[in-house]
């Protein structure tokens, strides 16, 4: 699916690059967080951090997306050692809206699948400040020159991608 040229220009990252040159010059993970009191998205940043260097041998930037004020996200990926990723702050979640990710239902968000992973993760509850809309569903999309050529819609808040292979037969490796 091709992306809006002119929607990716408009949109700048933390340090200031629009999305549509960014695409240009690597394979994109956009990963549109949660919120940041979740207990699934704090586990999805713990999982980049450990899995990092092997997505930067195949030349694959990571671009968060949150809800959050860019502060929060400068701070939270700190806290995983993820401060050299690049983060956009979406609070009206236009992006979200953009790329179709939806509001979960009670069930995708709350249900007994969801609480019985949350009580195997040593992540803690969700915090009282979400950092963001509670209902709101994550996803991953991986984009190169601006078309999306992979992708996974959470179906429910606990599902755990396997990101490696989300991107293991589309980025290659450009570091011999």
């Amino acid at each position: 699916m091709n992306l809006d040229t002119e929607i990716l220009e408009a949109v700048f990252t933390n340090k200031g690059n629009d999305l549509k040159s960014i695409t240009k010059q690597h394979c994109v993970m956009l990963i549109f967080l949660r919120h940041f009191g979740c207990t699934f998205c704090r586990e999805a940043l713990d999982d980049f951090t450990k899995i990092k260097g092997q997505l930067d041998q195949r030349n694959i930037k990571l671009v968060f997306i949150h809800m959050a004020e860019e502060c929060y996200g400068d701070q939270y990926l700190k806290d995983y050692g993820l401060e050299q990723e690049e983060h956009i702050s979406d609070p009206d979640m236009s992006l979200y809206e953009y790329f179709g990710l939806q509001k979960g239902s009670f069930r995708e968000l709350y249900g007994l699948k969801i609480w019985w992973r949350a009580m195997g993760l040593n992540y803690g509850s969700e915090t009282r400040q979400p950092l963001g809309n509670m209902k709101q569903m994550p996803g991953i999309f991986v984009i190169k020159d601006g078309k999306i050529i992979s992708s996974f819609v959470h179906k429910s808040a606990a599902d755990k991608p396997d990101y490696l292979k989300i991107v293991s037969s589309i980025c290659t490796d450009t570091h011999h």
